[in-house]
């Protein structure tokens, strides 16, 4: 019966979040280092852990023309057809195609917004629109990749439709938001609120409140500011409409951010706006949250935290990449994996001629692993999403080659285009039977993830080797590794991390085969807890960690490291056993960092 009970009130709370969302704002800007998959992880999350309804999601419809014109000036939308003009807005130069799609995509956002803030109103439940909070675009101009303001539009709008109360938008995004700031400063019926880090706009405005910290900003700067003034603007205000633009660039991983706010500190702020508005406005108070900036690939996880926390009044952890893979395909694998086997004959089936040249007694690999034709590789990539992660970074004519003829091992390669000349994914693998007593395992000999189309950025500098920054692919593929694994047969994924950077990115999946390398690397992740992981590379490269008992200088050292996969392994690697020879070797080692930004 209490089970029953906590699922029931789980259900009912799912009941009472919608979602607006829709698959075409998986498109990257380009030199923008938005995550393309933003608003579909946080979706797949809320929907695989029961907290909104696959009914309760929204598609929407591009905003009419006449909406949008509410907000900006016929001159100013009109010279959106003009491609330098959309160029500027985003800061660097667009094919005629980007821009068209930019503006496309926005304009679907824009509609985005509307339908949350009519449906919250008409609800009274909180709806989010995974996307939206373009705050920079005014009335007469598009900036900091903002060509349309989807929230004045939506309020506008709904002001044109009779709504009197009064409004307010509540901007936590790390930027001002001046555009929204510039549309309502002549309109004491809506007040924007802005915490920011640097005033992009100071003209007069009825009905504003800016604060502005500048940067190096951290928890307690931050809420004690949202503290001191929010309560109160919401006391005067009486909002009976409440849009919040939730960004999660002030955070301290974020790529474009320059604060330092800790995820505990986005989840209490994000507490505190929704508390606020319930307590002073009313707990029906109609809410739309928009997701607003927020730059890499661990943005969304910010969002997800806050949604979980609104509808179950405690958050969930998200997953990592990895994992969520696991969950969205795991069953999806399973049937698409069955298809591709089912008949003997079909395109996909194992045939004699696969196996078998023109010479009777030499067999020939045509099956990836000995199971996937080439086909199926590729089928496999787009089932679990690469090929849509690919097509929103530009690369919609991306294709698979296999090469079987490689000593090493098989080959895929991914191409950005039909014509080979970008490579963007290479993953070599063979089956192995000698690493593990008693098992097979799948060993990665080489992955490459790369996307030669971004620029590398100060706040992410290069790691050793790499010569172009990734493609956020990496806990997919892992992901899909790891159900090949299962359906395979084979016991683990395997890797020998040829540097430190390799084994601390997998470590959260990944364990050392050898309960040696194992401690030497937590000894080495001890040291470097506080240094950027291409600092810590430096560090290792010119010998300033150090043995603190005899100050040799400590150098990186390769060893087999896996993703377990059967039970058999699993058990093995967290057992008494292994765990106690880790803590043996580990009690050896007390591992320092000199000099430099570790020292």
């Amino acid at each position: 019966m209490r089970r029953f009970l906590r699922r029931l009130r789980r259900q009912l709370a799912a009941a009472r979040l919608r979602a607006v969302y829709h698959e075409r704002y998986a498109f990257a800007m380009p030199s923008v280092p938005l995550d393309p998959s933003r608003g579909e992880h946080i979706l797949a999350f809320l929907l695989e852990r029961g907290l909104v309804r696959r009914g309760h999601v929204y598609r929407p419809r591009p905003a009419a023309l006449h909406n949008v014109l509410r907000v900006h000036t016929e001159a100013y939308v009109e010279s959106l057809q003009d491609r330098a003009v959309v160029s500027s807005i985003l800061g660097v130069e667009l094919r005629a195609d980007q821009a068209e799609q930019i503006l496309d995509v926005q304009r679907l956002a824009v509609g985005g917004t509307i339908y949350a803030t009519r449906h919250a109103l008409a609800s009274r439940y909180p709806v989010v629109h995974l996307g939206g909070g373009f705050h920079h675009a005014a009335a007469d101009r598009g900036l900091g990749f903002c060509a349309f303001n989807d929230v004045a539009i939506a309020v506008r709008r709904l002001q044109g439709k009779g709504f009197r109360r009064p409004v307010l938008i509540v901007d936590l995004d790390l930027h001002h938001g001046n555009g929204t700031r510039a549309v309502f400063a002549q309109d004491s019926t809506v007040h924007t609120y802005s915490i920011h880090n640097t005033s992009w706009d100071d003209a007069p405005a009825v009905a504003t409140t800016d604060v502005a910290l500048g940067g190096g900003v951290t928890d307690a700067a931050y809420l004690a500011a949202l503290h001191e003034t929010l309560p109160a603007v919401l006391a005067a205000h009486r909002p009976g409409l409440v849009v919040y633009v939730a960004g999660t660039d002030p955070a301290g991983d974020d790529l474009l951010g320059d604060w330092n706010v800790t995820a505990a500190g986005m989840l209490a702020r994000d507490r505190f706006v929704v508390d606020q508005v319930r307590a002073i406005c009313g707990p029906r108070t109609p809410l739309v949250v928009v997701l607003g900036g927020g730059y890499g690939h661990g943005a969304w996880r910010y969002s997800a935290r806050f949604l979980s926390w609104l509808v179950r009044g405690e958050p969930v952890e998200p997953p990592d990449d990895m994992e969520l893979t696991l969950r969205r395909y795991r069953s999806a694998f399973a049937r698409l994996d069955r298809a591709l086997l089912a008949r003997s004959g079909s395109e996909w089936a194992l045939t004699a001629d696969d196996l078998v040249g023109g010479d009777p007694g030499a067999r020939r690999e045509s099956r990836v692993l000995g199971r996937y034709a080439p086909q199926g590789v590729e089928l496999l990539l787009e089932r679990v999403g690469v090929f849509r992660r690919l097509r929103a970074l530009g690369y919609a004519d991306a294709v698979v080659d296999v090469d079987f003829g490689s000593g090493l091992g098989q080959t895929v390669r991914v191409f950005g285009e039909r014509e080979r000349q970008t490579l963007l994914i290479e993953l070599r693998l063979r089956r192995d039977r000698r690493l593990v007593a008693g098992g097979e395992v799948l060993f990665v000999e080489w992955l490459l993830l790369q996307n030669p189309r971004a620029r590398v950025s100060a706040r992410l500098p290069p790691l050793p080797g790499q010569q172009h920054p990734g493609l956020g692919l990496l806990g997919i593929v892992a992901g899909l590794l790891v159900l090949i694994c299962e359906k395979v047969g084979l016991e683990a994924v395997v890797d020998v991390p040829s540097q430190y950077y390799i084994a601390a990115v997998g470590h959260k999946h990944m364990r050392f085969l050898d309960p040696a390398a194992q401690a030497r690397f937590e000894a080495l992740a001890e040291a470097l807890a506080n240094v950027p992981l291409a600092e810590a590379e430096r560090a290792l490269a010119e010998g300033r960690v150090v043995d603190a008992a005899t100050g040799a200088a400590v150098a990186w050292e390769p060893a087999p490291m896996v993703i377990p996969v059967s039970e058999r392994l699993k058990e093995m690697l967290r057992g008494p056993a292994y765990e106690a020879a880790v803590r043996e070797a580990r009690g050896r080692l007390d591992l320092r960092v000199t000099g430099g930004s570790g020292g």
